[in-house]
């Protein structure tokens, strides 16, 4: 969470901002990788279970569940991870299955509340080996998880039901308006550093909902989400965005450095050879005007 809030982005008549092209981060090598040393320790105090070996010879990562990667995730935050056909999809699962393949074994995904995967609690009571749930790397989850490089640059924005809700950030302030925000996310700080009238959600659909039903007057939540509600509601309209430096990571537990080299590894690695650019335009299709 940046302590600060940053100034509106400008207004381009030209562009439409549900239309702007995703975004994604620029990964650096992970250049510690083949020099780390396993300790073997787990920080649960539980059984460690046999360590992987990881890409290129690198040294081996210990997992939760021996041959499997575990990632943990939120069940519905579209595009990132949603349920289609009985099968966990999204932009975050392509990217476990990505890791998962570098270390040679399968990914298995396990689904929790926001909270218990941003607090760092799914982290520390080893229910799983990662998170990726389009997480942002903010400097309070930082103290809790250790972060990868990050993997997608996104920005935050107001949507309402139509033309009737509040027309920019500051009329919703200035209104009273009832904003949604989901809990533990970038919406929630900042709507809380831009002194909105916030109504917390625990899930994305529920909140969405709310807002076609009008249960809120506005929503604050990150553009690249806001798109992908807005295929199911025409009636959606982004009123505002900011660039708020919203950058999404995968987190490891504190520590845990073999892990997250091979993470980052494995960022390097998909960004050089284009698979990353493919992912993302697979989930976040650039549209047109």
């Amino acid at each position: 969470m940046s302590p600060t809030v940053p100034d509106p982005a400008p207004d381009d008549p030209q562009e439409n901002p549900m239309s702007r092209p995703p975004r994604p981060a620029r990964t650096a090598a992970a250049a510690a990788l083949a020099a780390l040393v396993l300790t073997g320790c787990s920080a649960g105090g539980g059984e460690q279970a046999a360590p992987q070996e990881g890409s290129s010879g690198s040294p081996a990562v210990p997992l939760v569940e021996p041959g499997v990667l575990t990632v943990c995730s939120e069940s519905n935050y579209p595009p990132f991870e949603m349920e289609q056909d009985g099968e966990m999809v999204g932009l975050d699962m392509d990217l476990g299955r990505e890791i998962a393949a570098d270390l040679g074994v399968e990914m298995k995904n396990v689904t929790l509340a926001f909270e218990s995967i941003q607090s760092g609690a799914a982290l520390d009571t080893e229910q799983c080996d990662v998170a990726i749930s389009a997480l942002s790397i903010t400097e309070e989850r930082q103290t809790v998880m250790d972060f990868s490089d990050p993997y997608y640059d996104n920005e935050l924005g107001l949507v309402t039901d139509g033309e009737d809700g509040p027309a920019s950030i500051d009329a919703a302030r200035e209104q009273g308006a009832r904003v949604g925000v989901m809990q533990g996310t970038l919406g929630e700080d900042q709507a809380a550093e831009l002194g909105l009238e916030a109504v917390q959600f625990e899930d994305a659909t529920t909140m969405f909902t709310d807002l076609g039903t009008g249960g809120v007057d506005a929503v604050l939540d990150d553009v690249t989400a806001i798109s992908e509600h807005s295929k199911d509601n025409e009636d959606f309209v982004l009123r505002e965005t900011r660039d708020v430096d919203d950058q999404l990571g995968v987190a490891v537990r504190r520590g845990n450095e073999a892990m997250l080299a091979q993470v980052d590894a494995t960022l390097d690695r998909i960004e050089q050879d284009g698979t990353l650019e493919r992912i993302v335009e697979t989930w976040i299709p650039v549209r047109e005007n």
